[in-house]
């Protein structure tokens, strides 16, 4: 693996290009690859990293074996130019040889051993081994709060919460997801032992006795996460699961070939005309007996293009009324996961409550929940323990992490025009508060959203890693063919 001593390093920091990478997640982990994968030349990465195992990040970092991938085995390579890089990967694995080709292909791994690949890859091409790379890499533990510019010099200056300031020429923000939002009364629970802000904590550790009462707050894939756990560590007591929706993740499902609903011919298409023509598509599905939601996969290649294109209006529109149910339909579970989450339900442990969440409170028996049903009527339920999946903040300009804090007092940087993530360029460089390109910038990742609004998963994720570390070494990215990134099986 990637020295974490600053010492060890043969070559002199101050004579070769720098890039420092703020996450050590995924998303910062693949551009410190492909930068060894492509350099020509000498060249210095440093990975700060921070909060979960380098590497793995959050969605990888789970130890549980019952959490799976999202998507099945044969699109979860790390790099677009080597499609079948992560199944001939897995082919390495003991616990797959009675497996054939084609069914691993379609199966959906563990994500702990998706973590395995990532930190096999750094270990790999991060380290020493190879006596040929031009690159050394190092990874450091701490926290990055800040960013300056270099004096008279391109580049700037990485600000540790308690290491020495790191300098370089090219700097990565591929910081992740923010830090969940916090609900209003939930700063009061931090010492309540009933309460669990963080749904990656080991929770799970200490469940309470099958008479009380678990709440979970959400409905999206991580408050799944939490029920298929429950399920598989045998806990039988009574979950509620609370969001506004009241909506679950689908399943994913055996489809068809199927024509694009929206012409892929140059023209701009407003939201409205877009809405239409999805319909009559999943009108046009629903009459062969398929599923509508082949129609939003086959736009999953164009989402991007389609949503860059759209007013500021019709972003906004979109978040109001459609965001909910793409979002269910886009991130479908496999069906081991969903099969867990259904007997759920059918037996009367799990119910799923539809309510906006008011405010929590510390109450005698338990966590008091005050709740408005979609009727506007208020209500309190009480909870032995709380868990809140409501996902990441989105808000990015009262962000709660110095590191952007900082970036925008500075100026260096500024939030999307969504207020969801960092502005950047179409070739991922930060703009300023002035929307002037960053001359060492750049940014990748969930934190584009509000730009690109898919990029939270794995296909648009390496390609990201892949454009950017192409972009450090003034390298022309190789053309590679787009297919349909289709996450049903046909």
């Amino acid at each position: 693996m990637p020295s974490t001593d600053t010492t060890s390093l043969e070559m002199d920091s101050t004579a070769i290009p720098t890039t420092a990478i703020i996450g050590g997640g995924f998303s910062g982990t693949l551009a410190a690859v492909n930068l060894v994968r492509f350099a020509k030349k000498s060249q210095r990465v440093v990975i700060v990293n921070s909060g979960r195992p380098f590497g793995r990040g959050t969605a990888y970092g789970t130890t549980r074996n019952e959490h799976l991938l999202n998507v099945a085995a044969r699109n979860m390579s790390a790099f677009p130019d080597h499609p079948s890089h992560f199944f001939e990967w897995l082919r390495s694995r003991c616990e797959y040889d009675a497996m054939d080709d084609t069914t691993l292909r379609e199966t959906f791994i563990p994500r702990r051993i998706y973590g395995d690949y990532i930190r096999s890859l750094a270990a790999h091409y991060l380290g020493d081994a190879d006596p040929r790379s031009k690159v050394r890499c190092e990874v450091i533990e701490d926290c990055a709060t800040d960013i300056k510019p270099r004096q008279g010099e391109k580049g700037g200056v990485v600000m540790l919460e308690n290491g020495d300031p790191i300098e370089a020429e090219s700097i990565i923000l591929a910081t992740g997801n923010q830090p969940p939002a916090g609900l209003p009364g939930a700063n009061k629970l931090a010492n309540d032992r009933r309460y669990c802000g963080n749904p990656w904590m080991n929770w799970h550790e200490n469940l309470p006795s099958e008479d009380q009462h678990i709440i979970i707050l959400g409905t999206g894939l991580t408050a799944v996460d939490v029920i298929v756990t429950l399920r598989h560590k045998g806990w039988c007591g009574k979950v509620t699961a609370i969001s506004r929706n009241g909506m679950l993740p689908q399943r994913h499902f055996r489809g068809i070939e199927w024509p694009h609903a929206v012409p892929d011919d140059g023209q701009t298409r407003s939201l409205k005309e877009l809405v239409r023509l999805i319909r009559q598509d999943c009108e046009r599905l629903r009459g062969v007996s398929q599923n509508p939601a082949i129609s939003v996969d086959k736009l999953r290649s164009r989402t991007q293009q389609l949503w860059k294109a759209f007013t500021h209006e019709e972003r906004q529109q979109f978040l109001r009324k459609y965001a909910a149910d793409w979002n269910v339909i886009r991130h479908r579970i496999a069906g081991p996961i969903h099969d867990a989450v259904t007997d759920a339900l059918d037996c009367g442990q799990l119910t799923i409550r539809p309510a906006t969440i008011e405010s929590l409170a510390s109450g005698e028996n338990g966590i008091e929940i005050h709740l408005v049903g979609r009727d506007g009527e208020k209500k309190m339920i009480e909870g032995d323990v709380v868990i809140n999946c409501t996902g990441p903040k989105s808000r990015f300009s009262d962000s709660s992490l110095s590191l952007y804090r900082n970036l925008f007092d500075r100026g260096l940087a500024k939030p999307d025009s969504m207020d969801m993530g960092i502005a950047v360029t179409d070739d991922f460089e930060v703009l300023d508060r002035s929307d002037h390109v960053s001359s060492f910038l750049h940014a990748i990742g969930p934190i584009l959203k509000g730009t690109l609004w898919e990029s939270v998963a794995v296909p648009e994720l390496r390609q990201q890693a892949y454009h950017v570390a192409k972009s450090i070494l003034n390298q022309e990215p190789a053309t590679i063919a787009k297919k349909d990134t289709i996450e049903y099986s046909i």
